[in-house]
């Protein structure tokens, strides 16, 4: 939850704590011992309860924040972003854009805003809104993925090596700048592919890219290798089952081939079905 490390309180510095440690339950317990509720112990018990993966109660206390103090900017981060990490873009961008105009300096609401405009495919607005937000590695992640789902390869290689240069230790800007050159039929992206994986050695996409252009350079052992542990790391990556199959294949493994495309098919029948959102009301209930 990109949001959650950028809400700090001084005040209540020991919450905010547990939150960063994932410890949710003993967050709520210490604010239950608090005498007053302000904002602010609204959102923070907003976090608790979205971590405890009870995006209603989340809700709740993120309205209940704004209630309270209607000018609360982490209130409105943090209640568009229960609706953005829950499936319902379209609320996200309501409140995004809604509180942009109290806000209209904000980073993170136009980062927010610029998420659930890629999450609901308005790619050119999405662009716009997410380059603004730059350096934000979040926006950077964003706007490169962007980039690569329009084959905008150019626009994700430059993007990709200004990154790397600001940040020669992250592991991110090596994967979409090999993935780039690689849109790109370039020789280099494969040991860009491999500078991301030896900063983050269980990057999935990072192996499933690997693996991909192993294949097409015909070493199908080698492939097989990087698609596993890029399917050990992220078993739902559809794309990498589907190599792995082909690369079984030339393998002669035809029966792990044949596994690899059923499962191939099962991600794809699940990936077709409607993923469960949040009711969204506006106005007086």
């Amino acid at each position: 939850m990109w949001w959650l490390a950028l809400l700090a309180f001084a005040d209540w510095s020991a919450v905010d704590k547990m939150l960063a440690a994932g410890h949710y339950r003993a967050a709520l317990a210490s604010l239950e011992q608090a005498k007053d509720r302000p904002a602010v112990w609204h959102v923070l018990a907003s976090k608790a309860y979205d971590g405890l993966n009870d995006p209603v109660q989340a809700v709740k206390e993120a309205e209940a924040a704004l209630a309270s103090e209607p000018h609360s900017e982490p209130a409105h981060v943090q209640l568009g972003g229960i609706f953005l990490s829950h499936n319902t873009p379209e609320a996200a961008l309501d409140i995004f854009s809604e509180a942009l105009g109290l806000f209209p300096q904000s980073s993170m609401l136009r980062l927010g805003k610029g998420l659930a405009l890629k999450e609901l495919q308005r790619y050119d607005e999405a662009e716009r809104e997410l380059s603004a937000c730059l350096p934000i590695p979040v926006a950077f992640d964003a706007l490169a993925t962007v980039y690569l789902h329009r084959l905008k390869f150019a626009g994700a290689k430059e993007l990709a090596a200004r990154f790397v240069a600001a940040n020669p230790d992250d592991y991110r800007g090596y994967y979409f700048l090999a993935a780039a050159k690689d849109g790109m039929q370039e020789a280099d992206a494969r040991e860009l592919a491999g500078q991301s994986l030896r900063r983050k050695p269980d990057f999935a996409a990072a192996h499933a890219l690997l693996g991909k252009i192993q294949l097409r350079e015909g070493e199908p052992a080698a492939a097989a290798r990087s698609l596993e542990l890029a399917i050990r790391y992220r078993p739902t990556l559809t794309q990498a089952h589907l190599q792995l199959a082909q690369s079984y294949k030339k393998l002669g493994r035809d029966e792990e081939a044949a596994r690899e495309f059923a499962i191939v098919r099962e991600l794809k029948e699940r990936e077709a079905q409607p993923l469960p959102a949040l009711r969204y009301h506006r106005g007086p209930k």
